[in-house]
């Protein structure tokens, strides 16, 4: 498991909010162009499950919105339990395309109260960490993934993992910088384990802004 912190340097947390918007950007088309595919599906005269494909494409999109909807900016300025916003955004995720690829995603968490700016920086890690796992590791579909979050004094570390294996090519790219960046915002460290039996990513953050 990671030890101890890093301090985020202004080099690493220019670029995150140009990511950001990037692998939003990138994550909308594909999913609605997912969307697209069921209903044109759907539409073609010969389909006589057209009412019952249908609906599967109305529930997906719904699932979509409401995982997009997880991943927004909190509004309030209240204390939030991380655990309950992580759980919360795991289920919609697991609605939107997890439980279609046979994928099973459990989580198990402490009450962990945040402030709302770094509660939204962690559901940001652990969605790409989860759609990173999902991609790669399973991207043969069926397996698992497993996400815990535990509190230890003044820090918090989380934990995903999978029973998957590795992708060929272990090179970083745009979604673990964005991680990077995100983890850094959090004055945290994150790490990556790949074997052949599942892969693995740690990461550790002080509970306040240090």
């Amino acid at each position: 498991m990671p030890t101890g912190f890093a301090n985020p340097s202004l080099a690493s947390c220019q670029p995150v909010a140009l990511h950001l918007a990037e692998e939003i950007s990138h994550r909308v088309i594909d999913e609605y162009t997912e969307a697209i595919a069921i209903l044109s599906s759907a539409a073609s005269p010969t389909d006589v499950a057209a009412e019952p494909a249908l609906r599967r494409a109305v529930d997906r999109l719904q699932a979509m919105a409401e995982a997009h909807r997880s991943l927004l900016v909190p509004t309030t300025e209240e204390y939030i339990d991380l655990g309950h916003h992580v759980g919360t955004l795991c289920s919609s995720l697991s609605r939107a395309s997890l439980s279609e690829q046979g994928i099973q995603l459990t989580v198990a968490t402490d009450e962990i109260q945040l402030d709302p700016a770094r509660c939204w920086r962690v559901g940001l890690i652990i969605s790409e960490l989860i759609r990173n796992a999902a991609r790669h590791s399973l991207k043969d579909g069926r397996g698992s993934i497993c996400v815990t979050l535990n509190r230890n004094g003044s820090s918090v570390s989380c934990v995903v993992r999978d029973n998957g294996c590795p992708a060929s090519d272990l090179s970083e790219g745009r979604g673990r910088r964005l991680i990077r960046g995100l983890t850094a915002e959090l004055g945290g460290i994150v790490e990556w384990k790949f074997t052949q039996c599942g892969s693995f990513a740690g990461v550790r953050f002080p509970v306040i802004t240090p």
